[in-house]
Parts: structure tokens; C-alpha cells; sequence
């Protein structure tokens, strides 16, 4: 791929007359400011003409201003408030019930193969739009901009508000993420051309060096497994990490605050290649879930198909240890490692990795970045684990751990994912870092930005994470990095993992992928 000319620094209007809601994408390295424009169908003709980069705070509303203006509850707020005592107290009766029987669906339902669950989904998507574009139509989203695809999901999703959650459900929720990325799902697969999800014989001599050569760590053959390609339904070749890192290098501390329940040096996680030989460019996939929940597994379809559309590079998505088993750190510890395993482990250059981060994926991206620089400060002798990757993408990232305020509070009364119920159950847990000072010294947003690399940054004005997005953005940028920012309205946290569904995810996943070919073919000669 032919590197593109330096864009402009900007901040403009997007209508990729592809998959039709405009956005807007900002790379000017000034303070971003949402600009005061209402996106309507109408607005078509504005199309890449360059907004206002300069606009004082005051002039802009405030999240609950903003909220009062939006159609919330399905447009029917008196009946159907989520904030209304009585209605979550009778809904926390119904899910009290519905408990006692979710084990026994959710094993009933893994039980099902994935490509019959994928199908089912499919379908059942296709039948429940059709009908919901001739009936409600766009009434129940939270604006009648958003496509007529979201206020379908809206629908659905809306009802996420009432019912309690527990991390149990918030687990298989997010294990199910490849029901919903088919291979005709949206990004469609792209395998290469005459390709094989058999190794090479040099590679497969490596394979057999890196088993006999790796230590045996709780009952695990260090190294990594081809996994069957019917195992997971994918045209790749897929390897199950089991690794036993020898040493710890100069990036990871001594031990995890957890250190006693689990043998640290485990690079766990799924590796998936394209072709018959390695890439020499890798993708560093780490998931979301509040650190609650969400695994490797659930990340592969979705994974491998965006990574396809990178140049078809390969990825590694490791596993990281959760809350309120682990501690956060052991979770940045477990990322970190992962991150030195594919630099002194596979030789790859960190200036041929791009680090992606899915909400607070996105914030172990950042401490992960954060780390690499603060130790540059420290010491001088980290060799290669010392350059920065090439660039990091973060998906609606959650990046403050401190007293939730802004969007945080005012928007999970609409936004799909990060909901009221979502909040009750996952907000205590941030008391784990400490107090009120451990909470902000580990927030991403807080912490060192200097050094960094060029950051991609995707986000929706109207989700709770908006608010810490956009502080990250601008400390970022007035600390010398290279952010470009593409910002959606109307839509949920996290609403490009939606991409099977709603035009505005096809979007960003375009934005992403074009961002990450963009930079992966940077040190291209």
C-alpha cells in the first residue's frame, strides 16, 4: 500500500457517501471543542468543509442540558424511566427470577456450534429490523438523525436499564461477542488469496523451538497450539498461547499485587496469522469489559476481520486478569507482559505494532504507553522495549477511575452500555485502586503524556465516556502528541463493535482500519 500525503490539520465534516451519517474527524493538534451543529440529512452539502476549531467553554451546554434535549426512554419518558424507583424495583424482582435460570441458558446456548449461533443471529436481526423500520421506525433512539438501524438496536438494548446485572451475565455477554461477527458480517472476511491455515515447514520449525525452549507453567506446555480451524470458525491460522516468559524484563514490575494466585510469568491468549509466515507487523488487540469481564475468545472474529483490512496483519490478543478476583495492576502487569512477550519472544520491532484498546482496553493501552515512557525517564538501558510503538487506537476508551461525574453520570441514562444497572454493579469496584489520591495517580488521563506516539481516538459525543475522551485528547495534544479524533453523535460506548448492525459503526471501523494502514506503512521504504 501506497503511503498517503500529509493531511491537513483540521477539524471537518465527514460524509463518506458509503454508509451515510456524517461524522466529524479532527487531527489539528489544538484544544477540541465539539462544534454547535445539529447533523441532519439535510446537512449532506456540508460535506469536508472545515469546522470552527476555536470556541470558548462557556458557549457549550453542559451534559444534562444535552440530555434534556434528547428523545430518551424510547419517547416514553413518563412511562418508561429507568430512574424511577418503583419501575427498577419491580424489574430487580423480575431479574431476581430470571437468575436462578441464566447458568442454565447460558450453557444451553454455548452449547449450540458458533456458525449455528451466528446464523440464528443473523436472521433474527434481518426479520426484527424490517419490521422495526415499518413500525417504530425512527421514534425510539435517543435523536431521529441516528440511522434507522441504531433506533432498532435501541429498542432492544434500551431494556438493559432495568434489569440488575452481575459480573456472571456481564462475562457471557461479552464472551458472545463472535455470535454477532459471522463472516458476511460486517467487516466481511477477507482471506488471502490462496492461502492455508497450515503453517510453513520453516515456521513450523520455530513452533517446535518455541515449545522445547518455553518453561511448563501451571500444567501448560509453554509455547503456542495451532487451534483447529472449525474450533473457531475462521479462515486464519490461530495459535493458543500458552508462553512461559524466563525472565521479567525491565518493563514489568517484580510481581502483581495478586502475585500469590497465579503464576505471573503466563502469556495467555489467542495469535492469529494470515498467511503461511508471520507478518512482520502486528496489531496488539486488548479487550474491554470495565475489568470486569470480556476475553480473548470473544475478540476473534471481530479481530481478525479488522485486521484483514490492516495490510492483513496479524494479531495478538492476550488475556489479562480481572476484577474483583485480581487487582488492576495485575491487569497492566498481565498487558504489559504480553507487549514484551511479542518484542523479545517474537522479535517483532515495537515500531511495527499498533496497540488497540476497546474501552478499558483502551486505558491498559495508554498505562502500557505511559509505562514505556516513565521508564524511559527512569533508566536508559531498555534496548528495543524502550521505542514506542508505532501508534495506538482506542475505542471509546475508559481512562479516569476517579469519583464519576460529567457524561459519566448524566449520559447512563441512555447510553445502551454503559447503563444505570452497569454502573451499579461496576462503579463500587473502582474503589479497589484506594482512595480518592490511587484513584486519580492511576487513571490514564492523569498520567504522563509526553513521548507517546500518534493516537486514534474514536468516540460518540453522546456516551459516558465522552467526557474523559475528550480531556485525554487534549492533554494528549497540548503534551506534543498526534491525535486524530473521530467523534459520531447519537450513539452508545463502544458502539463500533456494533458494526454487523448500524451504518455509524461501519464507519468508525473504516476510520480505524484506514488510521492503522496509515501507520503500519509509515516505516514502509
Amino acid at each position: 500500500m501506497k503511503n498517503k500525503a500529509p493531511e491537513k490539520e483540521c477539524t471537518v465534516l465527514v460524509d463518506d457517501d458509503k454508509h451515510g451519517p456524517i461524522y466529524i474527524k479532527c487531527n489539528s493538534q489544538d484544544e477540541f471543542v465539539m462544534p454547535s451543529l445539529d447533523i441532519s440529512e439535510t446537512d449532506h452539502e456540508e460535506k469536508m468543509m472545515p469546522q470552527p476549531e476555536h470556541k470558548h467553554h462557556s458557549d457549550c451546554k453542559s451534559p444534562s442540558e444535552i440530555n434534556a434535549s434528547l428523545n430518551k426512554n424510547l419517547g416514553l419518558s413518563f412511562i418508561l424511566n429507568p430512574m424511577n424507583p418503583f419501575v427498577r424495583k419491580l424489574f430487580r424482582l423480575l431479574g431476581s427470577f430470571v437468575h436462578i435460570f441464566d447458568l442454565h441458558i447460558f450453557r444451553a446456548w454455548d452449547a449450540v456450534p458458533l456458525r449455528l449461533r451466528q446464523k440464528i443471529t443473523t436472521i433474527a436481526w434481518a426479520l426484527y429490523f424490517h419490521v422495526h423500520r415499518f413500525t417504530l421506525g425512527r421514534l425510539t433512539g435517543i435523536h431521529r438523525n441516528a440511522s434507522p438501524e441504531y433506533h432498532a438496536i435501541t429498542s432492544i438494548c434500551y431494556w438493559g436499564n432495568f434489569f440488575p446485572v452481575s459480573i456472571r451475565q456481564m462475562r457471557f455477554c461479552l464472551s458472545q461477542l463472535n455470535v454477532t461477527h459471522a463472516p458476511n458480517a460486517y467487516p466481511k472476511s477477507m482471506p488471502l488469496q490462496n492461502s492455508s491455515n497450515v503453517p510453513s515447514k520453516k515456521f513450523q520449525a520455530k513452533i517446535d523451538l518455541m515449545k522445547r525452549t518455553s518453561r511448563s507453567v501451571l500444567g501448560y506446555k509453554g509455547g503456542f497450539v495451532p487451534v483447529e480451524k472449525q474450533y473457531v470458525g475462521m479462515s486464519a491460522i490461530v495459535f493458543e498461547i500458552h508462553f512461559g516468559m524466563h525472565l521479567k524484563t525491565k518493563l514489568t514490575e517484580p510481581r502483581g499485587i495478586n502475585s500469590e494466585k497465579c503464576e505471573e510469568s503466563l502469556v495467555t491468549g489467542y495469535y492469529v496469522q494470515h498467511g503461511h509466515e508471520p507478518s512482520t507487523k502486528v496489531i496488539l488487540w486488548l479487550y474491554g469489559g470495565a475489568y470486569l469481564g470480556g476475553d480473548s475468545k470473544g475478540n476473534l472474529n471481530i479481530a481478525e476481520k479488522m485486521c484483514q483490512r490492516c495490510d492483513h496483519t496479524d494479531v495478538f490478543i492476550p488475556n489479562y486478569r480481572l476484577m474483583p478476583e485480581y487487582h488492576f495492576l495485575d491487569a497492566l502487569h498481565d498487558v504489559i507482559q504480553a507487549y514484551e512477550y511479542l518484542v523479545t519472544v517474537r522479535e517483532v520491532d515495537p515500531k511495527d505494532i499498533i496497540l488497540f484498546g476497546i474501552s478499558s482496553g483502551g486505558g491498559l493501552v495508554m498505562r502500557l504507553l505511559q509505562t514505556i515512557a516513565e521508564k524511559r525517564k527512569e533508566v536508559h538501558d531498555l534496548d528495543t522495549l524502550s521505542e514506542m510503538p508505532a501508534g495506538a487506537v482506542l475505542m471509546c476508551p475508559f481512562v479516569d477511575y476517579t469519583k464519576p461525574k460529567g457524561t459519566f453520570v448524566e449520559y447512563r441514562e441512555h447510553d445502551l452500555i454503559v447503563n444505570q444497572s452497569v454502573c451499579e454493579v461496576g462503579v463500587p469496584y473502582l474503589k479497589m485502586l484506594g482512595g480518592d489520591k490511587e484513584q486519580f495517580e492511576e487513571s490514564p488521563v492523569n498520567r504522563i503524556m509526553e513521548g507517546l506516539p500518534p493516537i486514534c481516538l474514536v468516540i460518540s459525543e453522546h456516551e459516558c465516556c465522552y467526557d474523559m475522551a475528550i480531556t485525554l485528547c487534549n492533554r494528549a495534544r497540548a503534551a506534543g502528541v498526534n491525535v486524530t479524533l473521530g467523534v459520531w453523535k447519537y450513539m452508545c460506548h463502544v458502539f463500533p463493535m456494533f458494526s454487523a448492525f448500524v451504518p455509524e459503526g461501519r464507519q468508525a471501523v473504516d476510520f480505524m482500519c484506514q488510521w492503522m494502514n496509515d501507520h503500519l506503512n509509515l516505516n514502509q521504504n
